[in-house]
Order: C-alpha cells, then sequence, then structure tokens
C-alpha cells in the first residue's frame, strides 16, 4: 500500500517470548515529537508455533494485533499493516493473517525442509493519521513455524533376499552426496549384477532400524514409484535385466518415490593412442554412477610423429568393442574425427573429455592453463602451474596457499574446478585447506583411480 508520509516515526520494540496462555506483552518504546506528540507501535502478540504440516486454509494467523495509539487524540489507527522480513514486504490484515503460501515460501527458502522449529524475525509495520499527516511505526516480533516434510535419516539399508533378510545387515547402503539430507534427500545404492541374478525382494531398513525394528521399514505403496513408510505396504523388489552389470536403486526421501536403474555401463573407459605408442592403455575417464556419462583429463602427444590420435577401449588394453569416432554421432570441441581414430586439433598437452555413451557424444576441451587459485590470493590471479609430461602431473613451487581454502581451476574459468580431498579430488569439491611448499596435481588417473594431488 503506498502512503503519503509527510513526517514518520521509526519506532522498532523487540518482542519478548509469550508463555502458553499469552500474558507477555511487547511493551512499545516511543519517542516524543513536535508539539509534545508521541506514537506507540501496534502491540503483537505472538500465536505459537505453527506446523506447516497443520496448515490447510489459505491463509495462516501469524500474531494477535492491537492497534498503535498516540499520545494525542487527533492521531487514530488507519488499520492497515504489513510485515517486513529480510527486508521483503508481504500482506497481513488486521486479524494478523498472511498468505499460507508466501510464509511456507519463506521459511523453506531460508531455512530448508528440515521439520525443525525456525524463529523469523519480523517487523510489523503500521500507521496512524490525523486526516492530513501520516506517522509510520513498527514493531519487532518473531514468527515461529516448522516445515513440513517427512523424517529423513542419514543412511539407509537394503534389507532383503540379497542379505537373508538379516535386519543388523549393512552390506547395501542408501546414502546421499553427504550434504543435508533436506537440501539433498536423493539416497542411491549400486549393487552387482551378479548380486542381483533374477532379483530379489526387500525392504529399506533405516539406520534407527538397524537390529530388528522393522517397525520403520520403506515398502511397497499401492501406487507405482511410490514408497510408504512404518512398515505398512508390501515387499519392494528388482527384476534381473539381461546385460545389466549393476543396478542402481534410488529414492527420493522427500518425495516418496523410488526406481531401480539397470546399468550397462562400466565405471571406466581407457584411453589408447599415439601417446604411448599404441600399446598400454593408461589413462582413464570415470563414470562413477555408471550412467554412460565419463569424464576426465588424458595427456594427448606424438612422440613418434604418428600424429595426436587415439581410441578408447572398454576393457583395459583390450580391442573387443572398442570405442572409436564411429561410436559417436556427435564429436565437438578440441577433437576432430579421423576415420576411425579421433584426433586432437588443439596440439599437445592435457585435454578434459565429457564423453556420454548413452548419447553417443564427446567432447574435449585443451587445457591452456592449470591454476591454483583461492584466498591466498584474493580468489583472483591463478598460479599457473607446470606440465612434467615424464610423470604426468601438474606442478607449483611455492604457490603460497593457506588453510582458509584453494582449489583447482582451468583456463582460469569456474566451469571446470575441482577441490574436495587431496586423496580425490572432484569437479565442483569443496576448497581445500592443506599447506605446503610444493603441490603435484595428477589429473589423469594414469597409475590410480581417483584424480589427486600432493602437497609437501
Amino acid at each position: 500500500m503506498k502512503k503519503t508520509l509527510l513526517y514518520a516515526l521509526l519506532l522498532s520494540t523487540t518482542m519478548v517470548a509469550c508463555t502458553g496462555d499469552y500474558e507477555d506483552w511487547a511493551t512499545p518504546q516511543s519517542n516524543a515529537q513536535e508539539d509534545g506528540i508521541s506514537f506507540n507501535g501496534a502491540r503483537v502478540q505472538e500465536v505459537g508455533t505453527i506446523d506447516f504440516a497443520e496448515v490447510t486454509e489459505p491463509t495462516v494467523k501469524v500474531a494477535t494485533i492491537t492497534a498503535p495509539t498516540s499520545s494525542s487524540s487527533d492521531f487514530k489507527a488507519t488499520g492497515d499493516y504489513s510485515l517486513l522480513i529480510d527486508g521483503v514486504e508481504y500482506a497481513i490484515d488486521a486479524d494478523g493473517f498472511m498468505s499460507t503460501d508466501e510464509l511456507v515460501s519463506l521459511v523453506e527458502g531460508k531455512y530448508g525442509k528440515r521439520p525443525t522449529t525456525r524463529d523469523v524475525d519480523a517487523t510489523l509495520v503500521s500507521w496512524l493519521t490525523n486526516g492530513s499527516t501520516t506517522a509510520k511505526v513498527t514493531t519487532a516480533f518473531q514468527i515461529h513455524a516448522i516445515p513440513e516434510a517427512p523424517v529423513i535419516e542419514d543412511a539407509y539399508y537394503i534389507t532383503g533376499g540379497i542379505n537373508g533378510w538379516n535386519n543388523t545387515n549393512t552390506d547395501y547402503v542408501l546414502k546421499n552426496s553427504g550434504a543435508d539430507v533436506y537440501d539433498d534427500p536423493i539416497f542411491t545404492c549400486l549393487i552387482p549384477a551378479e548380486v542381483v541374478g533374477d532379483g530379489f525382494e526387500y525392504k529399506v531398513t533405516p539406520e534407527s532400524g538397524l537390529g530388528g525394528d522393522w517397525s520403520s521399514c520403506l515398502t511397497a505403496s499401492d501406487t507405482e514409484g511410490k514408497f510408504w513408510d512404518k512398515n505398512q505396504g508390501g515387499n519392494l523388489a528388482v527384476a534381473g535385466v539381461e546385460g545389466a552389470m549393476l543396478y542402481k536403486i534410488i529414492f527420493d526421501m522427500l518425495n516418496m518415490t523410488y526406481e531401480v536403474q539397470a546399468l550397462s555401463f562400466k565405471q571406466f573407459v581407457y584411453f589408447i593412442g599415439a601417446t604411448d605408442g599404441w600399446s598400454q592403455a593408461y589413462q582413464k575417464l570415470e563414470s562413477p554412477d555408471y550412467s554412460g556419462v565419463y569424464t576426465g583429463f588424458v595427456y594427448v602427444a606424438d612422440p613418434n610423429g604418428w600424429g595426436l590420435q587415439f581410441k578408447f577401449q572398454r576393457t583395459q588394453n583390450s580391442w573387443d568393442d572398442e570405442i572409436n569416432s564411429g561410436t559417436f554421432s556427435s564429436i565437438t570441441g578440441d577433437l576432430e574425427d579421423c576415420g576411425g581414430n579421433i584426433g586432437a586439433t588443439a596440439g599437445e598437452g592435457v585435454y578434459f573429455f565429457t564423453m556420454d555413451l548413452a548419447n553417443s557424444t564427446l567432447n574435449a576441451v585443451k587445457v591452456n592453463t592449470m591454476g591454483i587459485i583461492g584466498d591466498f590470493n584474493g580468489w583472483s590471479g591463478d598460479v599457473v602451474m607446470t606440465w612434467d609430461a615424464e610423470n604426468y602431473c601438474y606442478v607449483a613451487e611455492n604457490p603460497g596457499v593457506t588453510s582458509s581454502g584453494w582449489k583447482f581451476r582451468i583456463n582460469e574459468g569456474w566451469d571446470i574446478n575441482l577441490g574436495g580431498s587431496i586423496n580425490e579430488l572432484v569437479a565442483n569439491g569443496d576448497n581445500l585447506s592443506v599447506v605446503g611448499d610444493v603441490v603435484k596435481l595428477y589429473p589423469t588417473r594414469k597409475d590410480k583411480d581417483k584424480i589427486y594431488c600432493t602437497v609437501e
């Protein structure tokens, strides 16, 4: 609402927590105005904790409001109110009701969906007028609300035919990415095809139920792809699929859905070409979720004058079912189709590959610079590393890294960056904090299955 404001009083009052019978009221402060007029903000009585799981109406009461007052009988409350939270204005009526959708969006956007009480600082804005002059007054208070979401535990376990229905067995664990479970409620488990066989039935045991408690197990519902909690449905099932190498079981614990994917891709594909005289497939790309999308760094060289050409192998040092240029419908970036072989077009060096076997696409970008960036240099101006072709690593001496955080990135951009742990670097991983005078990055998985670095 738009107000003509000839002069305004900005009055902040602090609301103390209300007791169960709401006897504790705020005592608004006031400042004297010209001609000795003073104003008191509206009094606000909190309504207790709002549980979104129990709210069914389009509006929800967040406060009980008593109109603002003035020491002058000429000034009367207008009956208009608004609510300020984090600098955003929300509509609220004289009875203290605001939009349920707006409150839910506000709380979940600020705190996430974890079902715990959240205390939201709010300011009630009200007005008084004498017909020609308007005064604005404010009252601070809190809204207490609990988001609506199921309880999500840190880990869940497959209990079924593959482990003798042993409720204490933890061989097959469903885990998320390691983030807060309400930020990432997707839990997955990979099971080898030889374990699945022709298929099996199962339930999902939450971590708190291990040891014989079946009452909280996740089970099949009457709707395909949806599950029930509290052990109230039938057994879930995985069906055997011919040609599958792995089975990926995926549970969305927030939306209570699940699916099973039969995966026919291996974890690694292996680079072979002129770099190693077409004799050894040392370097490799990884598909960590076995989805057929492989990424990684490869050193492309031509020590024998044969050209910067290569292929990939599904099985290390085996030409059976090789991956050549004919495998792909699209070859892009710093690559070209050489009529069977694949060629690098940007010269000798390290390339970052993205291979999608499911969609038959291949892309690579030349690593012109591998840099170290972090808090030590204001996250600007990379320390450029030197490629050591003999040892397949990038080296930086006295880079100045500190425990305040740093990462690796290529070509002075953030599209491709590495962090996490020095023993297992991953794309977009957390900042590193290890300190040393010599940093060596081993990006090609030539001697290990992981990208890693050393700091000495």
